[in-house]
């Protein structure tokens, strides 16, 4: 899937993907879920919606989403993370292969 403003770079693995983005506007990634992901903020901020939970992350600040759990974000200008997704067949399928 891709967003204006959105750009990053993706380590694939047997077992997951270790993903690298950043933003360089404001951008709203909608309510989704997939598998298991785990995301560390590098740089600036951002919101992000687990279920009915929102809170902000700001630099060196890590979260967790459980595998199935809805969650959108609001990543701001400027924003960097860094993510480890488990290996998720449905992802692989939405995305063209692993």
């Amino acid at each position: 899937m891709e967003m204006p403003g959105l750009s990053g770079r993706i380590l694939k693995g047997e077992r997951g993907w270790v993903i690298f983005m950043a933003a360089d506007r404001d951008v709203l990634i909608p309510m989704h879920h997939h598998g298991a992901q785990w995301g560390m903020i590098l740089d600036g901020e951002m919101q992000l919606t687990i279920g009915d939970e929102t809170k902000t992350y700001r630099r060196g600040e890590a979260h967790y989403i459980p595998a199935g759990v809805d969650h959108e974000a609001l990543l701001r200008a400027g924003w960097r993370g860094m993510y480890v997704f488990a290996r998720s067949a449905e992802r692989e399928t939405n995305a063209g292969g692993g």
